[in-house]
């Protein structure tokens, strides 16, 4: 065997070659719509606008997933609302006061600006409480912020090969307004990227009504409950 080696060497690294070149030519899907391309780009799951300055040097991976132009794009605008709409929402952590000083106060001073605080403004309603009045946001009565719920859900469908693509018309998703039991905690997988800015939960049910369960947690206390539709639903959005 020894002294073939210098002939299957060159031949095993021809082969791997070949096989890379092939990998790159295959056709892949967008994990969202499902459509065919030889070239995809790549969407964050998690928006990266979700991230300040200072997760710049994080070791933690930023989930990506394959994404046709028209899918990466048709988000954009929505997840910067989904961020101003999480930093006014609870009570702040060090990201949160981070990002609010920094890009979510530039982001005002750009030419889309004063319509950006306007979609804010709007989403704010008044509410009587024993320290006086005051406003308040409900994220799940705001559509553009749970269509970037939904998206993170789809995409996170995709990332762990649970299911893909899942069309926007199977994800449901809500404010997380009780507690969850610590049984039911301890069957879903926990997982996080950055800890202080998201956190997320899930279990693949497979019933027919339901074929999975997601928790989702923004900065340590914006917490969100997600659930994809079993086969049963239709499949025809996405």
């Amino acid at each position: 065997m020894g002294c073939l080696s210098p002939i299957l060497k060159p031949l095993l690294e021809w082969a791997k070659a070949i096989g890379e070149a092939i990998d790159n030519m295959r056709v892949k899907a967008c994990a969202y719509c499902g459509s065919l391309a030889e070239q995809l780009d790549l969407e964050h799951v998690i928006p990266r606008c979700l991230y300040p300055s200072s997760k710049a040097k994080s070791k933690v991976q930023r989930l990506t997933v394959p994404a046709c132009n028209q899918c990466n794009n048709g988000w954009s605008d929505d997840e910067a609302h989904f961020r101003n709409i999480l930093l006014i929402s609870g009570e702040p952590n060090q990201p949160v006061r981070d990002l609010w000083k920094t890009t979510a106060l530039r982001s005002f001073e750009k030419v889309d600006g004063p319509r950006r605080l306007d979609d804010l403004f709007r989403q704010m309603k008044p509410v009587s409480t024993s320290a006086g009045n005051r406003h308040m946001v409900y994220p799940a009565q705001d559509e553009r912020f749970m269509r970037v719920i939904r998206k993170i859900v789809r995409g996170l469908c995709h990332y762990h090969n649970v299911l893909s693509p899942v069309p926007d018309s199977r994800v449901s998703a809500d404010v997380l307004k009780y507690i969850v039991p610590q049984e039911f905690l301890d069957e879903m997988s926990p997982y996080h990227r950055e800890q202080d800015i998201f956190e997320y939960r899930f279990q693949v049910l497979n019933e027919p009504e339901i074929h999975s369960v997601w928790l989702l947690t923004f900065f340590e206390r914006r917490k969100f409950i997600a659930w994809v539709s079993g086969p049963g639903d239709s499949l025809e959005d996405v």
